[in-house]
């Protein structure tokens, strides 16, 4: 009997460790903040640690340039689109590497991996 509820004390107590690293490690990504641009450099995005978008701006000179030159042939989208991904992935690509960096500067990598081996049930 007391061995059930001294696992059962050892799990609540995992879990809670589990949490605290959950919680350091998503405070640690919200706070980074980077800035990806179009080859053009005619879209920015501003992305967090997260991954999630804070702001996108199109400069208004793209989007008239898109719809004098493209709106007849009915590709305006496509080089919008274009430039808005290129932004997006460039953004994508700057947080995955400053993420990294600031979890190795934290020392949260062992949190991290942690998490991952608990979510893997490992």
């Amino acid at each position: 009997m007391f061995k059930g509820v001294k696992n059962a004390a050892k799990m609540v107590s995992s879990a809670n460790k589990a949490k605290k690293q959950q919680e350091k490690l998503q405070k640690l990504l919200s706070s980074v903040k980077v800035t990806g641009n179009s080859k053009n450099e005619k879209v920015s995005v501003v992305i967090t640690g997260d991954q999630k978008i804070q702001k996108i701006t199109i400069d208004p000179a793209l989007i008239s340039f898109v719809y004098e030159n493209f709106t007849s042939q009915g590709k305006e989208d496509s080089m919008m689109s274009k430039s808005i991904i290129e932004a997006v992935d460039d953004a994508i690509g700057k947080v995955q590497g400053e993420v990294v960096k600031k979890v190795q500067e934290s020392g949260s990598m062992g949190d991290l991996m942690g998490m991952l081996q608990a979510a893997s049930g490992m």
